[in-house]
């Protein structure tokens, strides 16, 4: 396997990260890197992707530094956790999306997204990031949990932002690489140790367990914006205790995701602990608006840009004469289009990285244990090889008879395998119905000649927002009736 030299990827990481990631998609299938005192291996090829995350998925681990950066708001939910704990919260979760349910949250995607729309002042320049994320917010709370958050979506996307934006300051950040290696260090040191020393009380090994753990957390410094977080992270646990009392307290059976997490049991009978209940409510909640709000953002921005795609689009949607329904996704497939390319040329997670538990075989190599792999979403969905002109917005690529000619694993926004995203179908339902409706409610134009630019921190979005002149359109009378 070769390695790629004469760029500095540490320095990119560190100050690039964009360019860092356009660079991997210049590498080839499989390669290595030097990044800080590590040799990662990178894998964009989509056999190699295929290889790593479908047939030698339980030979590697979710990455450490994400878990531990993203801790403090996701625990150990379902994102992050890994091995048995995963495994199990995987086989609770799973049943939760069925596809029999998914036509079912349609009508409360469009109502929430109408809500929205009602303090749009005609002519004004809006931030339409800020404003996705109000919407999706608001649906994710309805569609998941049954609670309207209308009222609460500026303090809660406030304190998300708060923490989000820490968590990608943490990652650029050498505090977390020093406090995982001591992690480790202790790690190795409690293997050897026995229970006790002869004529102690301590239990050394016990000791140094919860040593162990508690390096896994980020530790938080006496620091105005470490307080900040903290008071972010203590509004959010808030709401979602609040929501779970009232839900108990109500004793009632609701048909919503909370619902059903409260009544699940995994084949032992056990049912989730509220520490638990905790973290895969909010992992439910950030990863069920926000990867979602930046996709309809990006999309809206560049079809401002394609004027001819706009128009395109535009017209799909006024052919309905009336609000988009869930049986109306087959009319609309030009916004799913738009919205899928605008996931491959920002994917919203645009790095996915594992170690390996044990000596594997990778495209032909062998990789040994404890090796980091880099599989970039982004660098696989910017291939020349894979993708003609990847930096052109084109929807036609996922025509039926381009996606079937394409490799399968070449499109990896949802990522692939037992990790695939549980809400994918959810998310393809969403965008279109949503762009749908805003689309048929407003005229949106660029308010000047500023570049799309997008930036890389816990996630990848647009720098700036996305910031759009909006005009409102009459609705047809039929329309009208059905708002």
């Amino acid at each position: 396997m070769r390695s790629r030299s004469g760029t500095s990827f540490t320095q990119l990481l560190r100050k690039d990260r964009l360019r860092f990631l356009s660079e991997l998609a210049q590498g080839g299938d499989l390669f290595r890197v030097r990044l800080f005192d590590k040799t990662p291996v990178v894998v964009t090829g989509p056999a190699q992707i295929h290889e790593c995350l479908v047939e030698r998925n339980a030979d590697t681990h979710k990455d450490p530094l994400m878990r531990h950066v993203t801790y403090p708001v996701l625990g150990e939910g379902l994102i992050t956790s890994s091995g048995p704990l995963w495994r199990r919260q995987r086989r609770i979760m799973a049943p939760l999306f069925p596809p029999s349910a998914i036509a079912g949250y349609a009508a409360d995607m469009i109502r929430c997204t109408e809500h929205s729309l009602r303090d749009w002042r005609d002519g004004a320049t809006l931030d339409l990031l800020r404003e996705t994320t109000h919407i999706t917010m608001n649906i994710a709370g309805k569609i998941l949990f049954g609670v309207d958050m209308f009222a609460e979506s500026d303090e809660l996307a406030a304190a998300l932002r708060e923490v989000l934006f820490w968590t990608g300051e943490k990652l650029n950040s050498t505090v977390p690489f020093v406090q995982l290696a001591l992690r480790q260090l202790v790690a190795r040191v409690a293997e050897k140790l026995p229970e006790k020393l002869p004529g102690s009380s301590p239990r050394l090994s016990g000791l140094a367990q919860r040593a162990v753990r508690r390096l896994e957390q980020p530790i938080f410094l006496p620091t105005e914006r470490d307080r900040r977080v903290q008071a972010a992270v203590a509004l959010l646990d808030r709401r979602v205790q609040r929501m779970v009392d009232e839900r108990r307290s109500s004793g009632g059976q609701q048909g919503d995701l909370l619902g059903r997490l409260l009544a699940a049991r995994d084949e032992d009978g056990g049912q989730l602990d509220d520490k638990q209940l905790r973290d895969e409510i909010l992992t439910l909640f950030v990863a069920g608006h926000e990867t979602t709000a930046t996709s309809l953002a990006f999309t809206l921005s560049l079809l401002c840009r394609h004027p001819a795609i706009y128009r395109q689009a535009r017209a799909q949607v006024d052919a309905l004469g009336r609000l988009p329904t869930y049986d109306d996704l087959p009319r609309l497939d030009v916004l799913l289009r738009c919205f899928k390319e605008a996931m491959r040329l920002y994917p919203p997670i645009p790095i996915l990285i594992r170690e390996t538990e044990r000596d594997l075989a990778l495209g032909g190599y062998r990789v040994p244990r404890d090796s980091v792999l880099l599989i970039s979403p982004y660098a696989t969905q910017h291939r020349a090889d894979l993708w003609k002109d990847p930096e052109v917005f084109d929807p036609d690529r996922f025509l039926p008879a381009a996606e079937a000619a394409r490799p399968r694993h070449a499109f990896l926004a949802f990522s692939t395998g037992p990790r695939i995203c549980l809400g994918m179908h959810l998310a393809l339902m969403e965008g279109p119905l949503v762009l749908a409706t805003l689309l048929q409610r407003h005229d949106f134009e660029l308010p000047d000649t500023a570049p799309l630019v997008a930036e890389v921190r816990e996630a990848l979005r647009p720098r700036g927002g996305v910031p759009l002149r909006i005009r409102r359109r009459p609705l047809s009378a039929t329309a009208t009736a059905t708002a």
